[in-house]
This record gives C-alpha cells, sequence and structure tokens, in this order.
C-alpha cells in the first residue's frame, strides 16, 4: 500500500472491570478504570477532549464517525471509514 498516511486517530481506553454476577445489579460491570476515548485529526489538526464512562465513549465514537468528515475540510472517504 504506497502513498497512504494516516490522517486521523481515534484512541480507544475499554478501561478494566469486573462483571457483577449476583443481586439486583447482576450483568452490570464495576469500573476500577473508566473506559476513555479521544479522537485527533492530523489532516485539519483538530483534537478533542478525553471523554470518560462507558455511556459518554459510546456517543463520542459514534458522533466522531457520523460527523467529524462533514466539518473536516481536508476529509475524505478513507479517513471516515478509518475512522
Amino acid at each position: 500500500m504506497t502513498g497512504q498516511r494516516v490522517t486521523a486517530a481515534l484512541f480507544i481506553d475499554c478501561g478494566e472491570g469486573r462483571e457483577i454476577r449476583h443481586g439486583d445489579r447482576a450483568g452490570q460491570i464495576r469500573y476500577t478504570r473508566q473506559p476513555r476515548a479521544r479522537y485527533e485529526c492530523a489532516a485539519c489538526n483538530y483534537r478533542s477532549e478525553t471523554v470518560t464512562g462507558p455511556d459518554a465513549v459510546k456517543a463520542f465514537v459514534a458522533h466522531i464517525r457520523a460527523t467529524h468528515q462533514a466539518v473536516c475540510p481536508a476529509a475524505t472517504t478513507e479517513g471516515a471509514r478509518a475512522a
């Protein structure tokens, strides 16, 4: 793959936790280190803040994938697929 370069990076740390197996919270995860994510676009020099928490990370990733290409003046379809 000659001539390709990385123009954006989505960093996701899934955190560390254990599933609760008993009681009314069974199936939920108790985190000792919360999930977190951030995004950097080298094409337009955009750098997001780091978001923390499972719900916030899920919403952030969906938002970046859906919207960054539309607002980035240097975005390509290849970058959108990679993110």
